[in-house]
């Protein structure tokens, strides 16, 4: 089992000497071969081994039992285990969402958490073969498109899947063989649940009554559209380097003009790549909801709030679909330094420089603005709008609200909390995008400057899913 892991890891590149891999551990089956596997790869490949074991406050005295049982084969293999503990049931309650959807999104939730924290650039799943044909089965059932007819990848972002070629018997055989234990959740019996039904009602009739073959039928089926997907993800890329950008504070737009001209599966294919970079890949986007937004993108005014994760707004011709908004932040400045923004894709640089029989060009709506060195009073800030915020704009007699300000150029409620104001002692500088303070302007007596400029950051390839 364990060579034909190595062919699964070489063949879909898993892994790489020196990486820091952090477990999926339920101390099941098939968590604990996955476990032990990569124990037995690690002196080879010199991996760093960690493990999260995730208590979902369901079965609260097994829980008990399967996080000592977790602490043990961790003490024994030499591998840090993380405990975390939640009530999903009421987490379920409170997101509106099924206990299986809510429990399966907050697991890696969890591994992207913990996984940044704690420098772990892969995160493992003992997902195996039987996994591939149930979830491919269910899908078909529920109703899925050609990518959910792919079934569970071998690898997506930093998340791994080395068993994915290694049936349920051979787990077991596994096991035996190095005779490790292991936990029974009894809940994995309870036919009530979908994937249970599946497992130990629905797959056990086809064998039996119409093709004993059925799970290697089913993985056939995902292994003949993989390479098809690979073409039809090349038409989808050209789309969203024509259609998608993104915001620097991670704002997904899309442009309507070009996307109503598309036909209907390639719009689906667009809007599911958004729902999944806006959400930061939480959402795994369901027919219906990239339906019900593909029909909801023709209103003129559309403002959704898709399963609490991700909001969508329509200004103009763009659809802007977002998660969280840009965090509180509050940096200064360095003169003659290049300052990244926290939570944006930009950053400031400012210089002072002699101005003497210098002329100066309008600076509104500018990424590059001066303004007299001797009129600020340091030290230069850099931080969000705040509630109040108010300045006078160049030229004008008296002060205003930024919001009003703002409000007066059409300047849409989705993007304010992407717009910096860089203040010195006295109050707002310069609305980062708009406009300076009349207050620090350049006049006929000024000697010296700062220059302040916006730039954006420079980010690797965006590629569609």
């Amino acid at each position: 089992m364990i060579e034909k892991i190595k062919r699964t890891i070489q063949q879909y590149d898993l892994l790489h000497p020196g990486d820091a891999v952090l477990i999926g551990l339920s101390g099941g089956p098939d968590s604990v071969a996955l476990t032990h596997v990569l124990h037995t790869l690690r002196p080879g490949m010199n991996l760093r081994l960690g493990a999260v074991y995730i208590n979902h406050g369901i079965r609260k005295r097994a829980a008990k039992k399967e996080e000592q049982f977790c602490r043990q084969l961790c003490d024994t293999l030499a591998i840090d285990l993380i405990l975390i503990r939640e009530d999903i049931p009421a987490l379920a309650a409170q997101e509106m969402k099924g206990l299986e959807e809510t429990a399966r999104d907050f697991r890696y939730r969890i591994f992207a958490e913990l996984a940044e924290k704690d420098n772990y650039n892969r995160v493992a799943t003992g997902h195996h073969a039987d996994d591939q044909s149930e979830t491919i089965l269910y899908r078909i059932l529920r109703g899925t498109g050609r990518p959910g007819l792919l079934g569970i990848p071998a690898k997506r972002g930093n998340i791994i899947r080395p068993l994915l070629e290694v049936t349920r018997q051979e787990i077991f055989d596994y096991l035996e063989q190095k005779h490790l234990s292991y936990c029974t959740d009894e809940s994995n019996k309870d036919i009530s649940f979908k994937r249970n039904y599946i497992r130990h009602k629905l797959l056990k009739d086809i064998r039996r009554e119409i093709n004993p073959s059925v799970d290697i039928a089913l993985r056939n089926l995902a292994d003949l559209l993989y390479e098809e997907e690979q073409y039809l993800d090349s038409v989808v890329q050209k789309a969203v380097k024509k259609t998608v950008t993104c915001s620097p504070g991670g704002k997904i737009e899309l442009a309507l003009k070009h996307f109503f001209r598309y036909d209907k599966w390639l719009r689906r294919r667009l809007l599911r790549y958004c729902l999944t970079e806006a959400s930061g890949g939480e959402i795994v986007p369901y027919r219906e909801t990239v339906d019900y937004l593909d029909a909801a993108c023709l209103q003129k005014k559309v403002n959704l709030s898709l399963r609490g994760l991700v909001q969508a707004v329509r200004v103009d011709d763009t659809l802007v679909l977002f998660g969280k908004r840009v965090s509180s932040y509050d940096v200064e400045l360095i003169v003659g330094r290049k300052v990244a923004i926290p939570g944006l894709r930009l950053y400031i640089q400012t210089k002072e420089i002699d101005w003497t029989g210098k002329t100066l060009e309008i600076q509104r709506r500018s990424s590059r603005i001066v303004v007299d060195a001797q009129k600020v009073y340091l030290p230069l800030v850099v931080r969000n709008i705040r509630p109040g915020d108010r300045f006078r704009p160049l030229g004008m007699r008296g002060s205003k609200k930024v919001g009003n300000y703002l409000t007066d150029r059409k300047v849409p409620t989705v993007w304010r909390d992407e717009i910096p104001v860089v203040c010195d002692k006295k109050g707002i500088v310069w609305l980062v995008g708009y406009e300076i303070a009349d207050r620090v302007k350049v006049d006929s007596n000024t000697r010296k400057v700062v220059t302040l400029e916006c730039r954006k950051q420079r980010t690797g390839k965006r590629q569609a899913v």
